[in-house]
């Protein structure tokens, strides 16, 4: 048995710590001696004071303390990703108002009912007579195959809107609505004189949000060694395809995100940005989890050139999760 002040000392915690938390109901001592009221604690006690503190610290409640199920952790992890989500939403909308000037210049949201929920890229054209006269042109290189039209027009990815706009990476492109069709007027990056029509076609009126969009890869592998893969990585190109990289000759003339990958025996995986931040991950024979964003997995490959052996990792970044576009590969040489 211990007494109520070892106890105490054992969490660097204050007597009335303990006490408050026997008056609340979550911690019972073993023993109270009926003459002198003195305290006496078990290894059971041990045991609930560590769970307290520990829920404490991840900023539980006293109700939920008391009332703490293994089986909601999921529900629970789940709550905090959607705070994670609106955290962030709230960080992009700030950006945006310190980026305009101030909230006094912000653009006014105005709604229009009929052009929430999900539209499908049906074709593009020159005019809109020419889609009706079924003359399009190629849409293969528009990436914007689908558009998620939510509330208040909440942005995602590039995309936004208001009233009468279709709003990508901060270009208003007007729309017209004609019967089940959106006709999207989408500018010219370099001359707003020069424009194509996007058509989309209405697939729902569902009020999506953020959650129901995005892809989320399955990262929860089982771990497979790569003796190949482990040591320490230098990032040297980033490719849209295999076929462009050509060793001792850079494709990529603007500076990378990626410096440096570190692989170790035990699955772990250290990515060095070249903002100075590293990341903790790990990877499994042929993938690597959560290189730039969560939930992704991304493949990689070697290739041999000149008798040297260069790694290939996929970068699954914004148009991965919201479009299924694969922007390109880091180019990695092996360091030792």
């Amino acid at each position: 048995m211990i007494k109520i002040g070892d106890f105490a000392k054992l969490f660097n915690v204050s007597i009335n710590t303990v006490r408050f938390y026997e008056e609340k109901g979550l911690l019972t001592p073993a023993y109270i001696d009926i003459y002198n009221g003195y305290r006496y604690f078990d290894e059971n006690n041990i045991s609930d004071m560590s769970k307290i503190l520990l829920l404490k610290k991840l900023d539980f409640t006293l109700e939920d303390i008391r009332n703490y199920d293994d089986s909601k952790i999921k529900d629970i992890i789940k709550n905090y990703e959607n705070e994670i989500i609106k955290i962030k939403e709230n960080i992009n909308t700030l950006n945006v108002i310190n980026q305009k000037g101030g909230i006094d210049n912000m653009d006014t949201f105005i709604n229009d009912e009929k052009v929430i929920g999900k539209w499908k890229l049906v074709a593009i054209s020159n005019t809109k007579e020419d889609y009706y006269n079924k003359k399009y042109n190629d849409s293969d290189d528009f990436s914007i195959k689908e558009l998620y039209l939510m509330e208040n027009g909440k942005k995602y990815w590039v995309i936004s809107w208001t009233k009468g706009y279709i709003i990508i990476n901060g270009n208003k492109n007007s729309y017209e609505l004609e019967n089940n069709l959106m006709f999207v007027k989408v500018k010219g990056i370099f001359d707003d004189s020069e424009y194509k029509y996007v058509i989309y076609e209405k697939v729902d009126n569902k009020k999506y949000n953020i959650e129901d969009i995005i892809i989320k890869d399955n990262t929860d592998f089982e771990y497979k060694v790569d003796d190949c893969l482990i040591g320490n990585w230098q990032a040297i190109d980033f490719v849209h395809n295999e076929e462009q990289f050509i060793p001792n000759k850079r494709y990529f003339k603007y500076d990378t995100a990626l410096d440096k990958l570190s692989v170790y025996n035990d699955g772990t995986v250290l990515i060095s940005y070249n903002s100075d931040k590293i990341k903790k991950t790990k990877y499994t024979k042929g993938y690597i989890a959560n290189i730039i964003l969560d939930n992704t997995l991304c493949k990689y490959f070697y290739k041999k050139e000149n008798d040297k052996i260069y790694l290939f990792v996929e970068w699954k970044n914004g148009d991965y999760i919201y479009a299924n576009m694969m922007p390109g590969y880091y180019v990695f040489e092996k360091m030792n």
